[in-house]
């Protein structure tokens, strides 16, 4: 894909830096390097997009590796047919599925053999929600894999049975995996879906029993070992001691009147309904949304380094004085419009991040004329729901893996809330999965006022616009229809496993007004 000696060293330089050093600055410079002389350069294109998506400068980012994949799909032939497969994985874990799906799709004409692009294809039509096509190129990947390969394109086949409700094929495939996968990270998977399987057919104690097991095997593995697990206790209790009423309420709005959009967002406990929130909302014509980002990761980083403070999110607010306040304010909203566009300052801008909860300090503090949407469910469905779940292991995701450890994470993310939520000043709204489910025009009318927008009745089918829409959580599939009420009180087939949960979880129960089990 090179197009001269000089372009070849710069790529050789470029894959250096990024690929041994982790160095995507000076891995930027040398692809940029390419550009110049090779403007069209597919590797070069490809690096830069991955360098910036990296840096999480993800929009300029997509844009590159989407031109890429047009200069690879411009001339394609067999040659490259494994970097159209390599991007194709890129592009659809970026969420840009439409390109995805056209390398997909040349990758399989140029490798008829292969199971990879039979996979790659499946998945990416999977996440675009067209499941009967992408049943067909899954059956095709694991008919094509060989043995020792062929778990991932098992596990993926029978995903997509579950989501077609073919319960009983889907059971079947994933037992007799089971029985032969030695994998530790590929037998976690399995236990998680089969459990989903049971689950449906009501048989809880089956279905517990494979969470506890998956859970067990994913904690064994290297990967994991690597995260603290008390890491994101330890934060919790340093903000809960380091943001007082006087912090969270240092500058009024009228201190920081700067004229820039209402900020908005949307968290809350993971499976707590945060993906349902976002797609309703996105389906107003007024509204642009965000699926999961990193935005106000990357403020308290900037904070940070002008404080020259680190670790300590409570202390580097005090050191701010307002014009540091209004420059990270300025820097948010900059950082807004490059990831979502200028229209960002003419739409109501939500910004949802489940895991921003734990942030609902530094937010107050640094944007008192926000508006926070704090998503509530039962948190015995929570605990249920994110036993099942292959999250993407993170500081925030490692203590998921356990049945306590979910219910102490739970509680220690909803004490925090409960410490800080009576002298935060953002307008905020407790947002009940069950009341969106059972009076869904009701619970969204309040939340529309909150935003001062006015009701349309197109959000009420706000499932038919996602499908082809990325998103990134594990929400994707279910928001793609109609709601439903079975997902409410399914903690109730798994009472027995709740005893041990109890001392942890019925403070949370009564606060938020769900019903105890005595």
């Amino acid at each position: 894909m090179t197009d001269s000696n000089p372009v070849s060293e710069l790529l050789s330089k470029a894959q250096f830096y990024a690929l041994q050093q982790g160095n995507f600055i000076a891995a930027e410079q040398c692809f940029s390097q390419a550009l110049q002389q090779s403007p069209n350069n597919a590797e070069a294109l490809a690096g830069l997009g991955q360098c910036l998506c990296w840096r999480n400068h993800n929009a300029e980012g997509r844009r590159l590796l989407v031109k890429a994949a047009k200069q690879l799909l411009r001339k394609p032939d067999k040659s490259r047919a494994k970097a159209l497969l390599t991007l194709s994985e890129q592009l659809q874990h970026l969420g840009e599925l439409d390109s995805a799906h056209q390398l997909a799709r040349t990758a399989v004409q140029f490798l008829p053999r292969s199971a990879a692009a039979y996979h790659n294809l499946a998945a990416c039509l999977h996440r675009m929600n067209q499941l009967k096509q992408a049943i067909t190129h899954a059956q095709k990947a694991c008919q094509l894999a060989t043995i020792n390969d062929a778990s991932g394109s098992i596990i993926l086949l029978a995903i997509i049975e579950i989501e077609l409700k073919d319960w009983a094929t889907a059971q079947l495939r994933l037992e007799k995996l089971l029985e032969t996968e030695h994998d530790p990270e590929q037998r976690a998977r399995a236990c998680l879906e089969l459990a989903k399987v049971y689950d449906k057919q009501h048989r809880y104690g089956e279905a517990f029993d494979l969470m506890s097991q998956g859970g067990e095997l994913s904690r064994q593995l290297p990967a994991i070992q690597q995260f603290d697990a008390d890491f994101i206790f330890q934060q919790i209790e340093a903000y809960k001691k380091g943001f007082d009423k006087t912090l969270l309420q240092r500058w009024s709005i009228l201190e920081l009147n700067d004229a820039l959009p209402m900020p908005v967002f949307i968290v809350g406990f993971l499976r707590s309904g945060t993906t349902l929130t976002e797609q309703v909302l996105s389906a107003h014509t007024n509204v642009l949304t965000s699926d999961e980002n990193s935005l106000i990761q990357e403020v308290i980083r900037e904070m940070e380094r002008i404080t020259e403070l680190k670790g300590d999110v409570p202390g580097a607010l005090r050191r701010l004085d307002k014009d540091d306040t209004l420059y990270l304010r300025q820097f948010y909203w900059r950082r807004v419009a490059e990831e979502y566009g200028p229209q960002v300052l003419t739409l109501r801008f939500i910004n949802k991040v489940a895991l921003n909860s734990i942030e609902i300090g530094f937010i107050s503090t640094l944007f008192p004329d926000a508006r926070i949407i704090f998503a509530l469910r039962d948190p015995r469905d929570i605990c249920i729901s994110c036993a099942q779940q292959a999250f993407t292991i993170s500081a925030g995701t490692v203590n998921l893996l356990s049945w306590k450890g979910i219910a102490t994470q739970y509680a220690a993310v909803m004490d925090l809330w409960l410490n800080l939520r009576d002298h935060i000043q953002p307008v905020y709204l407790e947002l009940r999965y069950e009341d969106t489910v059972l009076d869904f025009e009701t619970s969204f009318k309040r939340v529309f006022n909150l935003l001062a927008l006015d009701w349309t009745e197109e959000v009420t089918r706000f499932h038919e616009k996602t499908t082809g829409r990325f998103i990134a959580t594990p929400s994707f599939s279910a928001v793609t229809q109609p709601l439903y009420a079975s997902a409410l009180g399914r903690w109730q087939g798994y009472t027995e496993y709740f005893d041990a949960l109890e001392p942890i979880l019925e403070p949370y129960i009564k606060a938020f007004g769900y019903e105890t089990t005595k």
